[in-house]
């Protein structure tokens, strides 16, 4: 099978569902191996907007992960 990537870097692989997600591994010689992971299904934060100091804050039901906050931001450049 052969698959064409377009103008946006994307490629359509047959049988797969929006929102499924996959392990990337980039192996010798320009080969690719994807492998399907399992669905990931987060719960989604529940934010309270107030006004403190005239600015709006987003305020959440529990505590932040010092750790998973690191982390995710060590991703960015």
């Amino acid at each position: 099978m052969t698959l064409i990537a377009d103008a946006k870097k994307r490629v359509v692989l047959p049988r797969t569902r929006p929102g499924e997600r996959f392990d990337v591994r980039i192996e010798l010689e320009g080969k690719i191996v994807l492998r399907r992971l399992a669905p990931a299904n987060p719960a989604p934060a529940k934010v309270k907007v107030r006004r403190r100091g005239g600015f709006s804050v987003g305020i959440l039901g529990k505590p932040i992960d010092a750790q998973a906050l690191k982390e995710a931001l060590a991703e960015f450049p």
